[in-house]
């Protein structure tokens, strides 16, 4: 009788040990079919409220802004988003990421200041979010900064936008 009741806890017990490895094995295979997914297709196809696209970019789309936000993106975004915004950056390559490119016009086409505000505020794995890290000034000069990659072309900033952040701009 003791035999036979350790047989079956043995039995038991390789039972169990079986189902978590399957179960285990199943939660990694989808976790690598989810990341294999979102590198297939922009990894920025973040939900955004309603509210959150309606947002208007209270900074004024010039060449100082846009400065700003340039100078910003080579520190914060370009490792992966690369130097000049077309999504091949170095970590990307790195990750197998397959960002979006935005020096294409389409790009970007569909998407309010106010969803390009959101995203990069929240981020979307693998992306950090930057709200906590930059101030809403900071990042509304980033939007703009996007909008000049796909050619969109900036207004002249007056001598007060100018000197708001210590640029000086040089006149042409």
């Amino acid at each position: 009788m003791a035999l036979r009741a350790k047989a079956l806890w043995a039995i038991l017990v390789c039972c169990v040990a079986g189902a978590i490895f399957l179960a285990l094995e199943k939660q990694a295979g989808a976790q690598s079919t989810g990341a294999a997914g979102s590198a297939a297709a922009s990894p920025h196809n973040l939900a955004v409220t309603p509210d959150d696209a309606a947002k208007k970019n209270p900074i004024r789309f010039t060449d100082a802004s846009v400065a700003r936000g340039k100078k910003r993106y080579s520190t914060q975004c370009s490792l992966c988003h690369g130097t000049n915004g077309d999504g091949k950056g170095d970590a990307a390559k790195e990750m197998k990421l397959n960002l979006p490119d935005f020096t294409k016009p389409d790009t970007l086409a569909n998407r309010s200041d106010g969803d390009l505000f959101a995203i990069i505020s929240s981020g979307k794995d693998p992306m950090p979010g930057a709200k906590g890290r930059m101030a809403d000034v900071q990042l509304w000069n980033l939007v703009n900064f996007l909008r000049s990659l796909s050619g969109k072309v900036p207004a002249k900033a007056t001598a007060k936008e100018a000197a708001e952040e210590n640029i000086v701009l040089i006149p042409q």
